[in-house]
């Protein structure tokens, strides 16, 4: 009688509590990987918002601080750009383009003046969006010797005498531009632009899911060479 006990103590789990115990450790393996997701979801989305903030404010700090002593907005380029869109450059919301215009300066940062009008040659910025990238391209003005700046070009044709485009952001769904005159009041008309106000959105898929940043700022030209 008492070794037909002990057998039975040393038994172990029957097949019952075997599939029992399974069950529990598969919830309770479901649920830690559920929790870690959410976690490594929340994280990710946290630090990719920190990054888009990052990149905007370095964005919008460097436009702001050239266009603030720019000499104007440009509807079109006035210096000839060989790799510029068909029709050349055109400030444009729906495409994405704004076409600054700011004083040329010599390697000791010093105007270049027109001895024909008195005023300093004009340089350009182009800003343009090409799929989800914001680029700057610049255009040095060919009749400002001493010219510090050089021409740039798309980066699968650029050389060391024509750099490639900048590249400021990567990331970008929309940067639109509202134009005010010195009035104060909306004009569509760029060269009459006397501040402009920024509207920059930044968009990033992270596991499946859209995560979009907004910013905006008003910049007011300083500089008025005409």
């Amino acid at each position: 009688m008492s070794a037909n006990k002990l057998k039975l103590s040393q038994a172990g789990f029957t097949i019952v509590e075997l599939e029992i115990t399974i069950l529990l450790m598969a919830i309770i393996s479901v649920s830690f990987i559920a929790i870690f997701t959410n976690f490594l979801q929340a994280e990710t989305r946290t630090s990719t918002t920190i990054e888009m903030t990052s990149d905007s404010q370095n964005l919008l700090r460097v436009m702001v601080e050239e266009l603030r002593y720019g000499a104007g907005v440009r509807q079109t380029n006035s210096i000839t750009d060989p790799h510029a869109p068909s029709g050349g450059w055109n400030t444009d919301n729906v495409n994405f383009v704004i076409i600054t215009a700011v004083p040329a300066l010599n390697n000791s940062n010093q105007y270049i003046l027109d001895p024909d009008t008195g005023y300093p040659y004009e340089n350009e910025f182009v800003y343009y969006k090409s799929g989800t990238k914001l680029y700057k391209r610049t255009l040095a003005n060919p009749n400002a010797s001493g010219n510090k700046l050089k021409t740039s070009c798309p980066f699968n044709v650029a050389t060391s005498t024509c750099p490639a485009d900048r590249e400021l952001v990567d990331n970008i769904d929309t940067m639109t531009f509202t134009l005010y005159d010195q009035d104060n009041a909306l004009t569509n008309t760029a060269t009459a632009a006397r501040s402009i106000k920024i509207n920059l959105s930044l968009e990033k898929r992270t596991f499946g899911l859209p995560l979009i940043f907004e910013n905006t700022i008003r910049i007011t030209l300083r500089n008025d060479f005409s």
